[in-house]
């Protein structure tokens, strides 16, 4: 059986609740400085609650190198985490 990683968890951050770009941000990594402004959509603690247009792969890979994943979402205004995921 492959190796599985631990999930790492995730800040999210979208730029407009309407649609558009959005960043994950490991917990384990400072916060970028262009997210400030954007609004804090809550935590990704697990896989299962990561909004659909999340790619877990490329977030893998983007944040190693980078601490954060940027991606688009065209359902931002309801990827609105549950409160009992938000941080």
């Amino acid at each position: 059986m492959p190796h599985e990683e631990p999930f790492v968890s995730y800040s999210l951050f979208a730029q407009d609740q309407e649609g558009g770009l959005c960043c994950a941000v490991r917990q384990d990594q400072p916060v970028p400085r262009f997210v400030e402004g954007w609004t804090f959509t809550g935590v990704i603690a697990e896989a299962a609650a990561a909004p659909p247009d999340f790619k877990l792969r490329a977030a893998q890979a983007a944040t190693e190198l980078t601490g954060f994943y940027l991606f688009h979402s065209l359902r931002t205004a309801r990827m609105r985490l549950p409160d009992s995921v938000a941080a």
